[in-house]
């Protein structure tokens, strides 16, 4: 898979699994997800199942942790990490994706509350949450 399409594909996947939360439960907590090079096997890890307790911080950092693994033990083609993320009155779902030669960091402001919420336009931030931590 073209590594365009790969970024694209991973994209996709976490903004609607970040949705299905934010709808779900009206906040999004860390979460790490990896693609094969293939673009299929889509696999998530939620640090929250493991570290009820764990602060915001923390999650972030087992998230990051988790990706690293899994770069390390390679057949990963893209990851991505999704959290929302909280600026005084603006909120909005923050993606960041990675494939080998990329890297690429949305925010998706949302509005609405519970199923009906919904996510708008995104803005490119500037650099990247954190790393990069695939991309060459």
């Amino acid at each position: 898979m073209k590594d365009e399409e790969l970024l694209g594909k991973a994209l996709h996947v976490a903004k609607e699994a970040g949705l299905l939360l934010l709808r779900k439960q009206g906040t999004v907590l860390p979460f790490a997800l990896t693609l094969d090079p293939a673009g299929d096997n889509p696999r998530t890890y939620f640090p929250r199942d493991q570290l009820p307790r764990a602060s915001w911080d923390e999650l972030l950092d087992a998230s990051i942790a988790h990706l690293e693994r899994s770069i390390g033990s390679g057949g990963v083609g893209a990851i991505a990490l999704v959290t929302t993320l909280d600026s005084g009155s603006e909120s909005g779902l923050g993606v960041q994706v990675e494939t080998r030669a990329s890297s690429l960091f949305l925010v998706y402001p949302y509005r609405g509350t519970g199923q009906s919420r919904s996510l708008g336009e995104p803005q490119t931030a500037e650099g990247l949450l954190v790393g990069p931590l695939l991309a060459e």
